[in-house]
């Protein structure tokens, strides 16, 4: 019966809620001007009217926004939120807009200002009331009917009603529709919000695909759907929508789209491990599962192989590489029945498996799909769920033409790795073929460029080689040798004989005893020797020859070489005669020389013990003195560099001592002529040891006063002693400019002097070269480190006892 029916027929229940009486008599005298024939149950606060809608049934409701108890507002909330259908006009004193919105979203189906309450307006207002809930009770009825959630929302986009199948469904709350955001995926919240803002701004149609919960704790795909229904003047009134269950279809739509996607991987797969890869990564991620592995039968099949599991179960498998094919498991029982095997549950797989009962699986479900070739079974294809899980039939299709087409994938990709094999074994040999020549090739060419080098080399070399064939006395040697005995190039010489012709006379019964030596007991060559050219000239020749003899001990023949050493020996006579000539000349500087200073020095000193001088003659007395010290030093440090580059190195004689006294005095003789400076001195362990006193106090005084002369008259200069077990270390350090990195190298080089070095200390560069002389004569050794805002360190090590000295270096 339609709604204008009802009202002329049977008369309309209404509740009029409203505490001012005055206000519930304008409603009665309304009703009965208009004609209306109502049936009212009248009450005065919020709680009776909120108690009249829960119990009992009405066509429409009447009410006052501001009640006692509860106002119009919260009593429209909670009857909404109890699921009450029955219309509600809303009664208020004021015509304020945000007050009609609260109560617009609230679920009011609509409202009047008292003001404006007149009978014609109020029976207009009931008809539009019980024809607008009659449509929308065919619309829920029809709802609740269909499969689908049903749900309608007004202009501003708040859902004013869900149907029951959605609160079932969806795990919301009663009664609150505006809760629906909470059953959408997090994921897809944003993107399904998004496009409900812009269909409300536009007015367009709302369509999106979204994970909505469904009650049993799954997550499944709707599609969401809504329509806006416009009143005359074209504006959105309301919103009709749906949300379709098409979880089904989606994944249905995805495997086959996976299928797609396996089906072009394994078209792109070259070799069997890219095949496996492709069809577990693809067969796990398509059904969803927990992990996954493939298994292929051995070449005697009667083996299962691991060939691939997943990351999160690969540790379970490292005992399983290998599994008998009669082993009581569903992987061997699906390779060996040829057919799916599938359990739901844990207590199914216990049952049917007891074997993998004692283990801790991280999974309850699992289904194994046979690899089927065309010559039978290959392995099979392993899915594994952590829960529950019964795979539904269109699962089980995918998962056996996943299994087709990996089995045919596998089989294609065998057979190309077989052909790719045979390709490249050819292709390796042929290549090796040419290697080989290559190789050859390159080494005669090598041997062709060695001996080219060699004869460039010999000839550059002044060098000449032999053959001398002992049991029969013939000699062969090369051009060099022609050259080498002044001979015309050609066979001139073709026995020991004739060579030993063209020695010199003084060298030539030599040259010959030792011949015979090495053709009667096998030695070798070695020799120094003269040879006369045939225009007179004397040469020298160093010759070397291995003699090879055979197996009972004979000698067979003998392979050497000839150099010319001329040059050489004439620059061991000048080297010899050069230093004879120093020897000479550091005679006269020893006796001739150092005499006169002494007796000048003396007499200095003499003089200037006298009493009467004036400070002119002080000075030039002290100057005199001082310049016999430099002089004395400058010979003692020639007479010793020459010792030590033409006498075989400084003497030096050991006796026991304490080098830590012998240091001290040296430290305070230093202090005392430089009194400006301040030296310290640092002892550590013991000092005793046999040591040559004089020599390492020229050391040690050497490397103090280069310190004090290279470094600021504000700063220390340290010396330090350490005694360790079988060595004494000496460590002079002062703060001056670093040395240059290009002098270090060199700086215990004779003459050699940096570029800071003061011109009136007399030095002549000779100082350090000494000092290290006499650390090598002791055995020991010296070492210096110097660094921009470090200063400069010299370490000086000494055995305590006498060793073998290295090979002291010569200039």
């Amino acid at each position: 019966m339609r709604a204008e029916e009802r009202m002329e027929e049977q008369p309309l229940r209404l509740l009029v809620a409203d505490d001012d009486e005055v206000d519930r008599l304008a409603v009665r005298r309304a009703l009965l001007k208009a004609g209306l024939n109502a049936q009212l149950v009248e009450v005065g606060d919020g709680t009776a009217a909120l108690a009249a809608l829960m119990e009992q049934t009405f066509d429409c409701a009447l009410m006052d926004f501001q009640m006692p108890g509860h106002d119009g507002l919260e009593v429209l909330r909670k009857a909404r939120s109890a699921l009450v259908e029955t219309p509600i006009i809303m009664l208020t004193g004021q015509g304020d807009e945000h007050i009609a919105v609260e109560l617009m979203k609230a679920g009011a189906t609509d409202y009047l200002a008292k003001s404006a309450l007149t009978p014609e307006r109020l029976a207009h207002l009931l008809r539009q009331t019980l024809r607008l809930h009659e449509v929308q009770q065919q619309y829920r009825t029809l709802a609740e009917v269909l499969p689908h959630t049903i749900w309608t929302s007004r202009p501003d986009g708040v859902l004013d009603y869900i149907s029951r199948r959605g609160y079932e469904n969806n795990g919301l709350p009663m009664g609150e529709p505006s809760q629906w955001p909470k059953a959408v995926h997090r994921e897809d919240l944003p993107r399904v919000m998004e496009r409900w803002q812009s269909s409300l701004r536009t007015g367009e149609p709302y369509e999106v695909e979204a994970r909505i919960w469904r009650t049993g704790g799954t997550w499944r795909w709707h599609l969401i759907r809504a329509l806006p229904m416009r009143d005359a003047r074209g504006r959105v009134i309301r919103w009709f929508g749906t949300n379709a269950d098409i979880d089904d279809q989606r994944r249905a739509q995805e495997r086959i789209s996976r299928i797609q996607a396996v089906t072009a991987a394994l078209s792109e797969a070259l070799t069997p491990r890219q095949v496996v890869d492709i069809l577990l990564t693809q067969g796990v991620a398509a059904l969803e599962a927990h992990s996954g592995a493939v298994c292929l039968l051995t070449e005697d099949g009667q083996m299962l192989e691991l060939v691939s599991a997943t990351e999160n179960v690969r540790h379970l498998t490292r005992n399983m590489e290998r599994i008998p094919l009669d082993a009581p498991l569903a992987v061997t029982e699906a390779v060996r029945t040829d057919k799916l095997v599938t359990f739901a549950n844990r207590e199914e797989r216990d049952r049917r498996f007891p074997t993998v009962a004692r283990l801790d699986l991280p999974y309850e479900a699992a289904a194994v799909m046979p690899l089927r070739g065309s010559r039978g079974v290959m392995g099979a294809l392993v899915v594994n769920y952590a829960g529950p899980r019964t795979l539904t039939s269109d699962e089980q299709e995918f998962l056996l033409a996943l299994a087709r087409q990996g089995s045919q994938a596998l089989e294609r990709a065998r057979l190309y790795e077989a052909a790719q094999q045979a390709r490249a074994q050819a292709e390796a040999s042929e290549a090796q073929l040419r290697e080989l020549l290559a190789d050859r090739e390159r080494m005669e060419a090598t041997l062709q460029e060695r001996d080219e080098r060699l004869r460039a080399a010999l000839w550059a070399g002044g060098t000449g080689t032999f053959r001398w064939d002992i049991r029969t006395n013939a000699l062969e040697w090369d051009e060099n040798l022609d050259q080498l005995f002044g001979l015309p190039l050609g066979r001139t010489v073709q026995t020991m004989e004739d060579c030993l012709a063209l020695v010199h006379p003084e060298d030539r019964s030599e040259a010959a005893r030792r011949n015979e030596a090495c053709a009667r007991e096998g030695a070798d060559f070695e020799m120094d020797f003269r040879v006369v050219w045939p225009d007179g000239r004397v040469h020298w020749l160093s010759g070397k020859g291995k003699t090879f003899v055979d197996a009972n001990g004979r000698p067979l023949y003998m392979t050497g070489a000839y150099v010319d050493i001329t040059v050489q020996k004439q620059q061991e006579a000048e080297a010899r005669q050069l230093a004879e000539f120093e020897r000479q000349i550091l005679g006269i500087v020893s006796h001739d020389l150092r005499n006169p200073l002494s007796v000048i020095r003396i007499s200095a000193s003499v003089l200037l013990a006298r009493e009467g001088l004036d400070e002119r003659q002080i000075k030039s007395l002290t100057r005199i003195i001082s310049a016999s010290d430099r002089s004395t030093r400058l010979i003692r440090d020639l007479l010793d560099f020459s010792q030590a580059r033409l006498g075989g190195g400084i003497r030096v004689e050991r006796k026991k001592m304490d080098l830590f006294e012998l240091a001290r005095g040296v430290v305070e003789e230093l202090a005392a002529s430089h009194p400006e400076r301040q030296l310290e001195l640092k002892l550590e362990g013991d000092g005793m040891g046999e040591w040559d006193g004089d020599r390492l106090a020229q050391v040690l005084g050497n490397l103090v006063g280069n310190a004090l002369q290279h470094s600021p008259q504000d700063t220390a200069v340290w010396v330090r002693c350490r005694g360790e077990a079988g060595e004494v270390f000496l460590e002079v350090h002062n703060e001056g400019a670093a040395i240059e990195g290009a002098i270090l190298p060199d700086l215990f080089e004779p003459f050699r002097r940096g570029r800071h070095a003061g011109s009136g200390a007399g030095s002549v560069g000779l100082g350090l070269y000494i000092t290290r002389q006499l650390v090598l004569a002791h055995g020991g050794g010296i070492t210096v480190s110097s660094r921009e805002g470090e200063g400069t360190r010299f370490t000086v090590r000494l055995p305590r006892r006498a060793t073998t000295p290295p090979p002291i270096p010569k200039s």
